[in-house]
């Protein structure tokens, strides 16, 4: 699975980390140029790959961390009191979005490297010594889990590249 969940992801390397998206808590990555598509009537701007992240994920500068994927059921605010009515679910309404938005303001960051471990988690390193690491963190072995898949936007015709529990789909 290592090997293989390797060569998939290398299809990354020079491409550029070029936008990023969530659905609900589902954490959606798009790399390379990006273009409009078609979805079931509803027009999106997706990148040549996407990959959608199920489990849990960082993105790292050297020794920092920039944002991750627990940010997304914080305050925007880091020094806001506790608000017991805070929506997490508001697009730009919580830690995750905004220092998404501000990653992606900060410069332009390329696929440079990729590592993979053996419990499906995957590690892209980028210029600037910035790193984005996923790794699943579910014991559950249930049919319907997922830890991550990879999209080829490029061809609609290509299955995707799913990660669960249970190995590769």
């Amino acid at each position: 699975m290592k090997k293989q969940i390797k060569k998939v992801l290398e299809q990354l390397l020079g491409f550029e980390f070029t936008r990023t998206r969530r659905t609900a808590c589902t954490e959606c990555l798009h790399f390379g140029t990006l273009f409009r598509k078609d979805h079931k009537g509803i027009e999106r701007q997706v990148g040549e790959f996407g990959i959608h992240l199920q489990c849990p994920w960082r993105i790292t500068k050297g020794n920092g961390m920039i944002v991750g994927s627990d940010d997304v059921w914080e305050q925007p605010d880091e020094n806001a009191d506790y608000d017991e009515n805070f929506n997490w679910d508001v697009q730009g309404g919580n830690l995750r979005d905004v220092r998404m938005a501000a990653f992606f303001n900060s410069g332009k960051y390329v696929v440079q490297s990729v590592k993979v471990d053996d419990f499906g988690g995957f590690e892209l390193s980028f210029n600037d010594n910035v790193k984005l690491t996923v790794f699943p963190a579910s014991s559950n072995r249930n049919f319907f889990s997922e830890y991550w898949r990879l999209l080829d936007n490029r061809d609609e015709n290509k299955k995707h590249f799913v990660v669960t529990p249970l190995g590769i789909d």
